[in-house]
């Protein structure tokens, strides 16, 4: 059953790296793997491919994928009685295990390294439950500063020509900044992609992704520019070793303080504000909304355009969609799974009390 080497490495590999998995200490990944090989395999897998190609490499994986089930298809099919079936099972067992065994070792060792709120020192165990109204009536008043710098009047949704044309490159620069002020190692150059079609990720209520077999962050390209710079920055700090949603949204946060387009500074902001309005909402919903009603035009005119392009792309599975990505967080040892996202929310106001000598903090 298993005479196919490329069947038993698979199988044997992937069990063996779950076990080290199962066994390293948060401690041992962090400066084994977080901060020794995964940069190591950041630098050359970025400027050996990552760097240079044109196009997401996720479209080439899926080709390249898609011609080796055409060919094993093939050869299952020249198979004749019990022994086809046998085949079948260990080549279906071989692809999960080089599944494993890719994903660990590509990326997915990172959820089990040091938390980044034991390395900054962030203790949130004292922070009130009615702090989220405070935080979004706080972070509002920066968002209506930054926001009346860049358009008047500010009635309409945010003009496209304002947003930078290099994002990318911007956002990218700003959050290695953040990360080494901190002491993370940034190297490589992680690229963060559009995937078409529109709705790929929206339909299945996310709006981004990040593939540890690419090495590259992907966005929905039917998020609008308003969107786009707090979840592509999010996806880009997965690309620098970081697996917990929560934080990476905390790195996207810092990155703010650290861009120079003053329009990806709001919209980073913004995508953070929008966090705390969700939360506060699920508290109390009457006095979000009395709130909301009094923020100035612009940002409501903001806030409208990007709830009406969610609505554009109904969630397609939303219940399978919860289970299975709760389910997947879970096992990655992320014990609060969906909620994790929330996170962030704990992090910054507790970021927000240290005194790190952040730069603008």
């Amino acid at each position: 059953m298993f005479r196919n080497g490329f069947v038993r490495t698979g199988i044997f590999g992937g069990i063996f790296a779950l076990l080290i998995r199962w066994v390293a200490s948060p401690e041992w990944i962090e400066r084994y793997y977080s901060q020794g090989f995964f940069p190591l395999l950041r630098l050359v897998w970025d400027y050996a491919v990552g760097s240079w190609l044109p196009v997401a490499f996720v479209y080439i994986l899926i080709l390249l994928l898609l011609v080796r089930w055409i060919r094993s298809l093939y050869r299952w099919s020249k198979r004749r009685g019990r022994d086809r079936w046998w085949a079948a099972l260990a080549h279906v067992l071989g692809f999960l295990g080089w599944l494993v065994l890719t994903f660990l070792l590509l990326w997915g060792f990172n959820y089990g390294r040091v938390p980044v709120e034991d390395r900054l020192g962030l203790d949130w165990s004292n922070l009130p439950d009615t702090l989220i109204a405070e935080q979004v009536k706080a972070e509002a008043r920066v968002l209506t500063t930054l926001r009346a710098k860049l358009q008047r009047p500010d009635s309409i949704p945010l003009r496209s020509d304002l947003f930078p044309t290099d994002q990318e490159a911007q956002l990218r620069q700003a959050l290695e900044d953040a990360l080494a002020y901190y002491a993370y190692p940034v190297v490589g150059r992680v690229r963060g992609r559009q995937l078409v079609p529109k709705g790929i990720f929206l339909h299945f209520s996310s709006a981004g992704l990040y593939l540890p077999w690419t090495g590259e962050g992907h966005i929905d390209a039917g998020l609008l520019p308003l969107q786009q710079a707090y979840v592509l920055t999010h996806e880009l700090a997965h690309g620098y070793g970081f697996g917990d949603e929560g934080t990476c949204s905390f790195w996207a946060y810092l990155a703010s303080y650290y861009v120079e387009s003053p329009t990806l500074v709001y919209t980073i902001r913004l995508g953070y504000w929008r966090s705390l309005a969700a939360a506060w909402s699920r508290q109390d919903r009457a006095a979000y909304l009395a709130f909301r009603a009094t923020l100035p035009p612009g940002i409501r005119a903001d806030l409208e355009a990007i709830n009406a392009n969610i609505l554009a792309y109904p969630d397609w599975t939303p219940v399978l969609r919860d289970v299975a990505y709760d389910a997947y967080l879970r096992s990655q040892g992320i014990t609060e799974g969906l909620a994790n996202y929330s996170k962030v929310i704990k992090m910054v106001e507790a970021w927000r009390r240290t005194d790190d000598g952040f730069p603008g903090k």
